[in-house]
């Protein structure tokens, strides 16, 4: 057939208080093509893709032209556009963990598409899935049909949503941030099938996300959105290079220097840390017992952190990077006091600086006594003067209380005194909040807001240490850029020395003055962020820096 395989002419999506999210947007999509929508949140992507599919959620209506292969699908019954969607047009969803079902196996899930839009008995559905688990890539096929979401990693249960993308051989696949929440190394072998298994089928890809160097690494075609509008639109390497319009720039301007080319020069930087160490992690180990074996009756574990030793220096930032099961959330939980190390020390030379005068007994029950004092004491000086900020705000902040009573929290529960709306308006302030937020709930703020409101909370005690779990990973490109720069701000102003831990090594390359590498819960490297990153000593590491996506494609 020839013509455009998707037609869509004065789009207009409408809420039911008449306000327009999306305001007259016009686009077409090749046969065969792989096409780009890019813009931040609240631009009106993923509203557009589900306009496609006829997906809008209730409460939303949508006005003008939307044309499948010649074929009009306004209007369309529910029942006609069952048909279509995922048969002719299927989505891949951001997150997996919540697309799936969780108490199916995933095999099934499959093989329900293909029973259902392509007539396939059981026998031949679970043939079909078994190749197309193949296809993605899923270690061990046979094994995999029969597991249930949780039991598969992020990467195996976005191959899952893949396959079953592309179970009937759709003409029209829409990927929605499907790399979002992904280690670049898993990100990088999810892109490598996606590209290749719609090559092989001839499909078209519309690909959404905030992730320009994602963009160039897949696509031939970009449109830019903003405010339920096309900006721009054109080639991918035409529009990255020389976009025309400001709010491209803008999008362009905020991809970190590392995403940008594999040629990027490195800048040596001046050390922003003194000699005296603020943590002391002492062959560390963590391990986690696994459930007692229902066959077999033993137990088995598994090791989490394997005799981890590393200090983070007074006032620097200090980055810890690593796929996922590589251990960095744990040690970041281990240095919060959220939890005992298996074996090893971590220790706070600014508590022993400051309780210097007490040592205590060194035996019998006078001095288990004093130890037990020691411990408690130790406790309560981490949590005045080790704060976090945890990756997702929206599950970190508690829906019910208003962002007045949500900074203020930490300061009633450590019983510290004084006036504390005082406190948080001074911290909103800080963070570039207008004081009326304190009045208003978590739901009525942007992403990137409510991060500030975290991080507006985890200074509120007055910490030291400041530890960042994958802060920014969630956010888009120019808010993470705002939100890094906050960060970096609050640490100078505040004294702070800061962990930040991340996948994205762009990000721990721009702000960090030393870095960590794990790998199996093992330490690999350690060094000067610019030693490390120019000249990586472990292949593991090389192996993490060549799969970062870059803005020229490479």
């Amino acid at each position: 057939m020839t013509g455009p395989l998707v037609e869509v002419e004065d789009l207009v999506v409408t809420s039911g208080h008449g306000q327009r999210i999306i305001d007259r947007v016009s686009l077409t999509l090749d046969r065969r093509s792989r096409t780009g929508l890019i813009g931040e949140s609240g631009s009106g992507k993923s509203i557009t893709a589900l306009s496609i599919l006829g997906l809008l959620p209730d409460g939303l209506v949508a006005e003008g032209r939307i044309a499948f292969a010649g074929k009009e699908l306004t209007g369309l019954s529910e029942r006609q556009m069952c048909a279509v969607r995922g048969n002719d047009i299927s989505m891949i969803f951001q997150e997996p963990m919540t697309a799936l079902n969780p108490v199916m196996r995933v095999g099934r899930q499959v093989a329900e598409a293909l029973r259902r839009h392509q007539g396939l008995d059981r026998s031949a559905a679970t043939g079909r899935v078994l190749e197309l688990f193949t296809a993605v890539g899923i270690p061990q096929p046979e094994r995999r049909v029969r597991s249930y979401p949780h039991q598969l990693s992020g990467g195996q249960r976005q191959r899952v949503m893949i396959a079953m993308a592309l179970a009937c051989g759709p003409d029209l696949v829409i990927a929605d941030e499907p790399t979002t929440a992904l280690d670049v190394t898993i990100q990088a072998q999810v892109l490598d099938v996606l590209t290749a298994q719609v090559a092989d089928l001839h499909t078209s890809l519309l690909l959404i996300t905030h992730d320009l160097p994602v963009v160039a690494r897949t696509t031939e075609r970009v449109l830019v959105m903003h405010d339920g509008r096309i900006l721009e639109t054109g080639p991918t390497t035409e529009v990255f290079a020389t976009p025309s319009h400001s709010y491209t720039r803008t999008l362009v301007d905020a991809v970190p220097p590392l995403s940008r080319t594999a040629q990027v020069e490195v800048v040596r930087r001046e050390r922003r840390a003194s000699s005296e160490p603020a943590i002391v992690v002492d062959e560390v180990t963590r391990v986690f017992p696994l459930p007692r074996s229902t066959l077999t009756g033993s137990r088995d574990h598994v090791v989490a952190l394997d005799a981890v030793s590393l200090t983070v220096e007074t006032g620097e930032t200090f980055g810890i990077v690593g796929e996922s099961g590589s251990g960095k959330s744990t040690l970041a939980r281990l240095m919060i006091d959220l939890d005992t190390p298996t074996s090893g020390t971590i220790a706070y030379p600014g508590f022993e600086r400051a309780n210097h005068a007490r040592p205590g007994p060194q035996n019998g029950t006078v001095g288990q006594d004093a130890r037990n004092t020691r411990a408690s004491t130790l406790g309560s000086w981490v949590r005045r003067s080790v704060q976090m900020v945890f990756q997702d705000p929206m599950g970190s902040l508690d829906p019910r209380l208003t962002v007045l009573d949500i900074i203020a929290e930490p300061l009633r529960s450590l019983g510290i005194e004084g006036d504390h709306p005082a406190r948080v308006r001074e911290l909103l302030d800080a963070v570039d909040l207008p004081p009326e937020s304190a009045r208003r709930y978590p739901h009525e703020f942007s992403g990137g807001q409510r991060q500030r409101i975290a991080i507006a909370r985890a200074l509120a005690p007055h910490p030291s240490i400041l530890i960042a779990d994958e802060p920014v990973s969630a956010l888009d490109m120019s808010v993470q850029t705002r939100t890094l720069a906050l960060l970096a701000d609050l640490k100078e102003r505040f004294g702070l020395t800061m962990v930040f831990i991340s996948h994205d090594l762009s990000v721990v390359h721009e702000i960090c003055d030393r870095v960590a590498v794990l790998q199996d819960g093992r330490l690999v490297e350690l060094g000067g962020v610019d030693d490390v990153f120019v000249a990586p000593g472990s292949p593991y590491t090389r192996r993490l820096i060549e799969a970062i996506p870059r803005l020229d494609g490479s």
